[in-house]
C-alpha cells in the first residue's frame, strides 16, 4: 500500500509533531515525484485539487501498517469517497479532505484532495509546499 504526499507529511517536515514522527517511523520512502494538479496553501498547511496541468511535487511512501491511514484520516480530517457519501450534511462538513486512488510511477497510490473552496491568490506556483 502505498501514499503521495505533498505537506507535511514530506520527509521535510518529520519533527513536525508527534504524528508526523508516527508516519516516518511507520512508512518507508520510495521516491519524489510529481502529479498533475493544483496546490495552495491554506493558513500553514497546503490543499491538493487533482484538477489542471499544473505539477504539484511530493513522495511516495510506502505505509508498513494498515492501520496507519485511519490516524492519517484523523490528521487530515479525511475519509474515502464511499465513506463520504454515507455521512449525514452536518458531518460532511467537517471534512477537509478525500482519501482518493491515483495511479503515480506505475503505483495505486493513496492521496488526500482537499473538497472544500481555495483563495486561488494562494495557489502555489512552483507546485512545492515548504512551511514558512
Amino acid at each position: 500500500m502505498y501514499i503521495f504526499v505533498y505537506g507535511t507529511l514530506k520527509k521535510a517536515y518529520k519533527e513536525l509533531n508527534p504524528f508526523t514522527q508516527a508516519f516516518h517511523e511507520n512508512t518507508e520512502w520510495i521516491c519524489d515525484t510529481a502529479i498533475k494538479g493544483n496546490i495552495y496553501l491554506m493558513d500553514w498547511y497546503p490543499a491538493l485539487q487533482l484538477i489542471g496541468s499544473n505539477v504539484v511535487h511530493g513522495e511516495i511512501y510506502k505505509i508498513n501498517s494498515p492501520a496507519l491511514l485511519e490516524k492519517i484520516d484523523a490528521y487530515e480530517d479525511a475519509c474515502t469517497e464511499g465513506d463520504y457519501e454515507k455521512l449525514d450534511p452536518l458531518h460532511q462538513a467537517s471534512i477537509e479532505y478525500l482519501r482518493r486512488r491515483i495511479s503515480v510511477e506505475g503505483m495505486e497510490c493513496w492521496v488526500y484532495e482537499y473538497i472544500g473552496e481555495v483563495d486561488t491568490s494562494k495557489h502555489i506556483e512552483s507546485g512545492v509546499f515548504e512551511m514558512k
